[in-house]
């Protein structure tokens, strides 16, 4: 059991919230991020339409942070999916 004093000296401490977020994986350079991107989607990006690689380029530009650039691309990817887009 923890006095109260002991309780209001610990209360009283300093503080500072921990940014995850700095440690999380970023890629080295915009080049290692398509790799990625062209390995995760299973397609060169030469193979994309140039509105798909400026999507793409887009993102790059704002942040190099793995998650949020992965979980950027695939909700485009899912997302833009539709009929028109298969044969069929």
């Amino acid at each position: 059991m923890v006095s109260d004093d002991t309780q209001q000296r610990i209360d009283e401490l300093p503080h500072q919230p921990f940014d995850a977020r700095k440690f999380e994986y970023h890629f080295p350079t915009v080049i290692a991020a398509k790799l990625a991107i062209a390995d995760d989607l299973a397609i060169p990006l030469a193979r994309m339409s140039d509105e798909d690689r400026a999507f793409i380029d887009s993102i790059l530009t704002e942040t190099l942070n793995r998650s949020e650039v992965l979980a950027r691309i695939r909700d485009y990817f899912r997302n833009r999916q539709s009929g028109e887009d298969h044969a069929g």
